[in-house]
């Protein structure tokens, strides 16, 4: 490793730390580590209002300067440190001992901004083509799909439980580059995931393919499933 780039890892460790071990205590640069912490927390707090909320300012400040201190990212991206975040917290057992629920809490609200930076063109155009069923499904590439055992979407004020069923999602850009969340049952889950790792899938076999391998049978059930794929078409998580 060159001097140089000793002297840049040791400057990110006093700027994450109070010691002052290598550049000492020094006043400018105190206020550099506090401006740039001051940074981070501004975007954590925008980017999970729902978890500082349910942990309380002072948890939660504490949990970002803890965050701000230990954790060594791995990109130099100021819009990944939400993603840095949830690696971290993944790892605080001492957090999730008191607030199990918060490590999904805090994926379903980053989830928001992974989908509205994601490098991809996503459907850009309302589709005025009716729902076919036999035609080839394909995906808004602007999505990402999230199951939880936590009803992550229902918690604020209060300590949530276990759910009896896992609480799932779609979110996605629509065709005005907005964000949008739908919750939905694991098993339409599914069928998205079918038509991702199979391509050429028409919607009716990725529908069919899921309900064997769920053990599911019956008219009602082919039909139910392909009523949801025909809502998701017209709101703009798929395509036919």
């Amino acid at each position: 490793m060159s001097d140089l780039a000793k002297m840049q890892r040791a400057f990110a460790k006093d700027i994450r730390t109070d010691g002052g071990q290598c550049f000492g205590d020094q006043p400018g640069l105190k206020i550099y580590r506090e401006l740039f912490f001051n940074s981070v927390c501004g975007f954590l707090d925008g980017t999970f209002p729902v978890c500082r909320e349910a942990v309380g300012d002072s948890r939660w400040k504490d949990y970002s300067r803890s965050f701000f201190r230990e954790h060594q990212a791995t990109s130099p991206l100021f819009l990944e440190i939400s993603e840095e975040f949830l690696s971290w917290l993944v790892t605080q057992r001492d957090i999730l001992d008191e607030f199990p629920y918060l490590a999904e809490l805090a994926h379903y609200e980053w989830l928001e901004l992974a989908v509205d930076v994601m490098d991809v063109d996503g459907f850009t155009e309302v589709s005025h083509e009716e729902f076919d069923p036999d035609s080839e499904l394909m995906i808004n590439p602007a999505s990402i799909v999230a199951c939880y055992q936590y009803p992550v979407h229902q918690i604020s004020g209060f300590e949530p439980e276990v759910a009896e069923q896992l609480s799932g999602f779609v979110v996605y850009r629509d065709p005005s580059d907005k964000v949008r969340f739908i919750s939905c049952t694991p098993l339409s889950l599914m069928i998205l995931e079918a038509a991702r790792s199979t391509a050429g899938l028409t919607a009716r076999q990725a529908v069919e393919t899921v309900m064997s391998q769920a053990g599911l049978e019956g008219d009602a059930a082919l039909q139910g499933a392909l009523q949801v794929l025909s809502d998701w078409h017209r709101q703009g998580v798929i395509r036919t």
